[in-house]
Order: structure tokens, then C-alpha cells, then sequence
């Protein structure tokens, strides 16, 4: 194998701000899983009351689901997850190429999705990319210090102060002999009943994340 294949998903807020993950988002994840499952899964918490969804994203992913805990499962759901997970990926199977995933649900930076606060907290752990949630506003940001910081947005379009209000969620894949990073974010359009799809090229190179056309 040489590249890894990653999804990140969550906030889907059932049953408090969303009644049930949109079926054309079911069915892209099943798709996109069908040729090859996902190597990890990145859940970024407040599941609330939807166990069967974590079951959904196990059985499409081949080696682990990384789930946190977001401030809305201190309520119900999926309370005994962790606040933080790691994933550390090796390179060409050099000791000296290490990767570094970090997923954490976000609601410890003060101000919703604010780039210098979760940079700083990727650099605490010393990740190189760092998945996070809550805000409801997906995105794909590359810091001027070669940090990536991957927010999928609510795989329902829920509610919240910032949100985009689209369904959305992002693939990762890493090339473990190039170091090409590819994302993709993909966004649910209700309107006309499609997913439309975004990607960005990023290559880990010296220990930081570049972009890889400019």
C-alpha cells in the first residue's frame, strides 16, 4: 500500500438539531468506501443519541475509528470517547518521516474555528495536521508555519453560532512514497440534490505541510 486513505466526519446533532444524516451523504460514503474502505476514520464528536452512525462509519473503515468527545455528548451519546486522539504515520519507512494526525472535538478554543488558537494547540502536540469540529463550518487551512488544520463541518448541516449549514464531510489521502497530501472536502447541495466536491494538494516536506501547486 501507498497511500492512505482517511475520512473525517461529524457533528451531526441527532436528534437535537438534525433529525437524520441526509441519504445522499450515506450513499457517497458507501460509495466512496465500496472500491477500497477507509483506512481510519476521524469522528469529530457530538454524535448525541446516534450510535448506529459510529457502527456505519466502522463497517465502511478497515483499521480504526478515531471518535472524540464533544460538548454536546457530555449529555448523551458518545460520553466515554476520548477529548483527544493521535494517529502517527510513517513515511517511506523512514524513521525520520513521521506524520502526525491529531482530532479533537475544538470547543476548548475560545473563539469558535480562531487559526493561531488551534495552531498552537497542534503545536502542543506537535501535529502536523490537526481534525477538528464544532464550528459547523467546514474548511481546509494550511497556516504560514506549515500546520493543516481540517474542520469537516456537520455531516448534517446543523445548527450553530457560524455554521455554513451544509452537509459536509473530508477525505484525506496521504501517499506515503511521494508525501502528497490530497484533500477533499465534499458539500451537500439541498437545493439541486447533489454533491459537489473541492480538492486541495498540500506536500509534507521538512517536518511542515506545503502547498504543493501555487
Amino acid at each position: 500500500m501507498t497511500e492512505y486513505k482517511m475520512l473525517a466526519i461529524g457533528d451531526p446533532h441527532i436528534p437535537r438539531r438534525a433529525k437524520q444524516i441526509p441519504e445522499l451523504i450515506m450513499d457517497k460514503i458507501s460509495e466512496l468506501s465500496s472500491s477500497r474502505m477507509f483506512d481510519y476514520t476521524f469522528f469529530t464528536g457530538d454524535l448525541i443519541d446516534y450510535p448506529e452512525f459510529l457502527e456505519f462509519l466502522a463497517s465502511n473503515t478497515k483499521k480504526e475509528v478515531f471518535s472524540v468527545m464533544g460538548n454536546m455528548d457530555y449529555y448523551a451519546g458518545n460520553r466515554d470517547a476520548p477529548l483527544f486522539e493521535h494517529l502517527t504515520i510513517k513515511l517511506n519507512k523512514s524513521k525520520e518521516s513521521l506524520l502526525k494526525i491529531s482530532i479533537t472535538h475544538g470547543d476548548q478554543i475560545q473563539v469558535r474555528g480562531n487559526h493561531h488558537q488551534l495552531e498552537d494547540l497542534a503545536r502542543e502536540h506537535g501535529s502536523h495536521i490537526l481534525i477538528s469540529g464544532h464550528t459547523h463550518q467546514e474548511e481546509v487551512f494550511l497556516t504560514k508555519t506549515g500546520t493543516l488544520l481540517v474542520n469537516p463541518g456537520s455531516v448534517t448541516g446543523a445548527w450553530s453560532f457560524i455554521a455554513s449549514g451544509i452537509p459536509s464531510f473530508i477525505i484525506i489521502s496521504i501517499n506515503i512514497e511521494n508525501y502528497d497530501i490530497k484533500t477533499t472536502l465534499f458539500q451537500l447541495d439541498q437545493k439541486k440534490r447533489e454533491i459537489n466536491q473541492k480538492n486541495f494538494y498540500f506536500l509534507f516536506q521538512n517536518n511542515q505541510i506545503k502547498e504543493k501547486y501555487r
